[in-house]
């Protein structure tokens, strides 16, 4: 070095004495420093811990929603993220309510990409589990906890990438944001919807990677990826019986819970006409020739054949799996009922609630004006509440997060192609989509359709190997979208 810095004589060779090493030391110390960084970013089974670690945390403070109480998950994030030197701000929509905005820095060449999770959960029924609910168990194999998979696991593993790339030093062309959000489980009042119209400028990106998606395990191989960039949408339709009240000792023929009961059956159990999209269009050909049941396989080339009686001869035996057969139609499904004051009192009134998916671009009053033809009764009123924000658009398949994906994908599965999913359930990548910023949904974790059915239900699980699968190809996808 001093040999380099010869021509600059005497005079500037002493001016550069304390400064010049002072500066080399620090460039030293920082060379080391993200050569240390990235020792410990390379440690697959270190990283991995801290995400078990991490996670268990966030499982252990109890967000049920309602009525939520997220701060408290909000804060166990950020002492993770800012002990790393990533900067975070709590919102609070609500006391006790709390959205967690944390933001890793890129150069600004491209805009930034917004990854977002929910840490709210939906209730329990702590008798019906096998162990604690809001203490993540390892058992048998599998992790088990509330949020588990829905969707404390996505946050988690969406605050490690962030900390895995501080550590690395990577030089990212895009700010990455994370938003770990309230409220979602009950409507996204407080938590998507209040962070767009209050705060969107602190997550506002070119595009957002949220959950909705699937890696599909079976028989211990990833088969495909689904991305989710399209969603059903859905409405409650409200039926009420009404008849004649009287004591219970003489029955009438107008009583309303029978009412109810025709009713409800006229409409939930007849299916409705098998309609694709271009992303159902596009999903079952793809993944035919990965089914493994030749049965399935057929159903699901036949089921985009323009014959009506073919497609619906390959909708029922897609049905065996739930998720296919919902992906193709309007469901129904009742899910409250209401009626009676005393066990020998007929009521005057029943009702019922039925939550409709439909298909995009329905109209909900034309698909009420269907179930209220199905019923065929006067007697029962059939009603439902408008929705109050339009419909949202697809995302296009296309693109740099799409792309990242696949090249992901290609990484760690890569026997399995990724194919655009319609999601049968809500999520709140219909606000962003209807903001103008593209949305996919993937649900990282290698899962089987059993325990997918878990979600929301009691013993909500993960296989342990999914745990750090799931975080490496999140960690991978980010990378390739931030260049």
């Amino acid at each position: 070095m001093k040999n380099l810095l010869a021509p600059l004589g005497p005079g500037l060779w002493k001016m550069w004495g304390s400064l010049g090493w002072t500066l080399a030391l620090a460039s030293l110390a920082g060379a080391a420093s993200q050569a240390s960084g990235a020792s410990r970013s390379q440690d697959p089974k270190a990283a991995e811990r801290e995400l078990h670690d991490l996670l268990s945390e966030l499982i252990a403070v109890d967000t049920s929603d309602p009525p939520g109480n997220e701060m408290g998950a909000a804060q166990v994030l950020r002492a993770h993220l800012e002990r790393e030197g990533i900067a975070c701000q709590i919102f609070e929509p609500d006391s006790g309510r709390a959205n967690l905005v944390a933001r890793l820095p890129g150069n600004g060449r491209k805009r930034p990409l917004l990854l977002l999770g929910h840490i709210d959960v939906v209730p329990v029924q702590k008798e019906r589990w096998t162990s604690e609910p809001f203490r993540m168990t390892e058992r048998d194999g599998y992790y088990y906890g509330r949020g588990v998979i829905d969707d404390k696991g996505m946050v988690a593993a969406c605050a490690m990438t962030l900390i895995l790339l501080k550590r690395s030093g990577m030089k990212l062309d895009r700010d990455i944001i994370l938003l770990a959000e309230c409220d979602e489980e009950a409507g996204g009042e407080r938590g998507i919807s209040w962070m767009l119209e209050h705060h969107k400028d602190v997550i506002d990106a070119e595009f957002a990677l949220n959950e909705g998606g699937r890696v599909l395990l079976e028989g211990g191989q990833v088969r495909w990826v689904g991305l989710q960039n399209a969603e059903k949408r859905a409405v409650n339709i409200q039926l009420t019986a009404k008849g004649s009240s009287g004591h219970a000792s003489m029955p009438r023929p107008d009583n309303p819970l029978v009412l109810l009961s025709r009713a409800v059956l006229a409409a939930s159990q007849k299916p409705f006409p098998v309609q694709l999209t271009p992303e159902t269009r596009e999903f079952f050909p793809a993944v035919a020739a990965l089914e493994p049941d030749s049965e399935m396989a057929a159903a699901m080339r036949s089921v985009v054949d323009p014959d009506p009686a073919r497609a619906e001869a390959a909708a029922q035996i897609l049905a065996k799996d739930l998720m296919f057969g919902a992906m193709i139609r309007h469901t129904v499904s009742p899910t409250l009922m209401n009626a009676g004051i005393k066990s020998n009192v007929i009521p005057s009134t029943a009702e019922a609630t039925l939550n409709v998916r439909m298909i995009p671009g329905t109209d909900p009053a034309v698909l009420a004006d269907s179930i209220r033809a199905r019923i065929g009764d006067s007697r029962v009123e059939v009603s439902y509440t408008p929705p109050t924000r339009s419909a949202a658009p697809s995302s296009p398949f296309s693109g740099p997060v799409v792309e990242a994906v696949r090249r992901s994908a290609a990484k760690h599965f890569p026997k399995a192609p990724v194919v655009p999913l319609l999601s049968t359930g809500a999520t709140d990548s219909s606000e962003l989509r209807r903001e103008g910023i593209p949305s996919y949904g993937l649900l990282i974790f290698p899962l089987e359709t059993g325990d997918v059915g878990r979600m929301h239900a009691d013993d909500e699980r993960m296989p342990v190997s999914s745990l750090g699968t799931g975080l490496w190809f999140l960690h991978d996808t980010v990378l390739e979208a931030a260049h």
